[in-house]
């Protein structure tokens, strides 16, 4: 896996079972570092489940969690800080998400902020505030070989590795150990962990519209809440993707919950998780922190804020 005595090895741990899985593989052979942090980043808009699984994992394998989450500084050039929760005491009510976006505005597709403001800049902050400098330190991500296509390019520079990409493990790998286990993340794919995250599909959206429509009134009421806060909202209806638009949206098309709410239809055929403990990490096409994702963001958000 790369490993360097000299280094303490920073584990991203999402609370999914990919990244559960790598932390295990990690700590059987914790002494090859100097030191292993394992950090959970808590958005408040996790399934329970995630938490659950979290705690598990921390009763059964001494992960040893660290959970964050992400402290706001509402003045413009100021970075977030990161306080240490804990599972009982864990926001579940999107109180760091809410917090980010009354400064930031609503994340979407062009303005990604959400895994960065709440992911990587919170466990980026504690890292400083425990005074572990990058140089000292290297992290690692959970990404799966089968999914290697994710990795950062600038993943060498940024002192990022993938231990699971290097070994060589897929997808049944990862499912296959949990099925060994006596506890599992329970949580059908279409949920995941993130259960209304905007970069699902519709078909997903529209699924968990159904089954469980309640999960949606935190977006909703950011949406009515800050549709013309941030960078962005200030070029509403001016140019680019924001012409037509009076309000930032959060989901694919520019569409509002109630978009989403509109699109159920007593023929639509629900998604189906053939197997219902599938693996998953949530939205995993992109939520894992330090994926390039800031440098995907239009220019004139970055301009702005940064």
């Amino acid at each position: 896996m790369l490993a360097d005595k000299n280094k303490t090895l920073v584990v991203s741990f999402s609370g999914g079972r990919t990244s559960g899985y790598m932390t295990w593989k990690i700590l059987q052979n914790k002494e090859e570092w100097k030191n292993v942090i394992v950090i959970f980043a808590n958005t408040g808009q996790e399934h329970e489940k995630t938490y659950e699984f979290i705690k598990n994992c921390d009763d059964n394998f001494n992960f040893n969690t660290v959970w964050i989450e992400g402290v706001v500084t509402h003045k413009k050039g100021v970075g977030c800080t990161a306080k240490v929760v804990n599972f009982k005491n864990a926001a579940r009510k999107g109180e760091p998400y809410e917090d980010v976006i009354s400064k930031y505005g609503i994340s979407w597709t062009k303005s990604p902020i959400c895994t960065r403001e709440l992911k990587q800049y919170p466990i980026q902050a504690y890292l400083r505030q425990i005074g572990l400098k990058k140089q000292e330190r290297i992290m690692a991500i959970g990404i799966r070989a089968d999914e290697s296509k994710r990795m950062a390019k600038n993943a060498t520079t940024e002192n990022l590795i993938y231990p699971l990409v290097n070994l060589g493990i897929d997808k049944q790998d990862v499912l296959t150990f949990w099925e060994d286990q006596k506890f599992d993340l329970e949580i059908p794919e279409h949920f995941g962990n993130c259960v209304w995250c905007w970069k699902k599909s519709y078909k997903k959206l529209i699924t968990i519209m159904i089954e469980k429509p309640d999960v949606f009134d935190f977006p909703e009421q950011m949406e009515k809440k800050y549709g013309k806060t941030g960078a962005m909202a200030k070029h509403l209806g001016k140019n680019g993707y924001l012409k037509n638009q009076d309000s930032i949206k959060f989901f694919r098309g520019f569409k509002t919950v109630q978009d989403i709410r509109d699109m159920v239809t007593d023929d639509f055929v629900i998604f189906k998780d053939l197997h219902h403990l599938h693996i998953t990490d949530g939205c995993e096409e992109s939520c894992e922190p330090f994926l390039d994702e800031i440098k995907n963001e239009n220019k004139i958000f970055i301009n702005e804020i940064l």
